[in-house]
Formats: structure tokens, C-alpha cells, sequence
């Protein structure tokens, strides 16, 4: 699908226990980047629909400030880190489009 010019990035590389998935049916075990487009300027209907990305994540909440939502630049595209989806979800969201697998590890940078 074409339609969805920016696409959320799943990462197998690493796997750890995020908090509920946005799904509320599983555990958030994948971390996944989101196009900041997606929080700043509008979520695709689809990805609301799915409640992808929309669960509770622990990184995002603890430490000093409230939301530890961290900035992340590939290849000239910012993305938004700190978020996280379970299996089921992350093929769901591949199927349909509106995210990739990587290829790459989890930055090193966000962990």
C-alpha cells in the first residue's frame, strides 16, 4: 500500500516487556518508531482504528519528566521513539502497510 508515505519502523532485534499493548489482548514486546507526522499532524485512520502504538509504555512515563517521548532522525525523517507493540500487532500493521520491518538494530542512541 502506497498510500502511507511515512511508515512506522519495527524492530525485532531486541525484545522486552513494554507494558499492555495498545491491542489490550498482549504484552508490548517490540519497540517500534513512529513518524512524528503521526502526532503531529494526524494519525492514518487505519492506525487509529488498530489502536497501534497506543498503549501504556514504561519508557514514555518514568524517569524525570512525564512523557520521555524521545526525537529520532533517519535518513531525514523524525521519527518518535519510546513506543512499542506486541507480535500480533506489528504483522498486522505490516500487512496493511502503515509499517516496515528493519533491518537495522534498535538504535543505540534511544536505548
Amino acid at each position: 500500500m502506497s498510500e502511507f508515505v511515512c511508515k512506522a519502523i519495527i524492530y525485532k532485534d531486541i525484545e522486552d516487556v513494554y507494558g499492555p499493548c495498545g491491542c489490550g489482548m498482549n504484552l508490548a514486546t517490540l519497540p517500534v518508531l513512529l513518524p512524528s507526522d503521526w502526532a503531529v499532524v494526524e494519525r492514518p485512520p487505519q492506525v487509529e482504528e488498530h489502536e497501534f502504538c497506543k498503549g501504556f509504555d514504561f519508557r514514555r512515563v518514568s524517569g524525570f519528566a512525564c512523557n520521555q517521548v524521545l526525537e529520532h532522525d533517519i535518513e531525514g525523517v523524525n521519527y518518535l521513539a519510546n513506543f512499542s507493540c506486541c507480535s500480533e500487532c506489528a504483522e498486522k500493521a505490516v500487512e496493511c502497510g502503515y509499517a516496515v520491518w528493519s533491518k537495522k538494530p534498535y538504535p543505540m542512541v534511544l536505548r
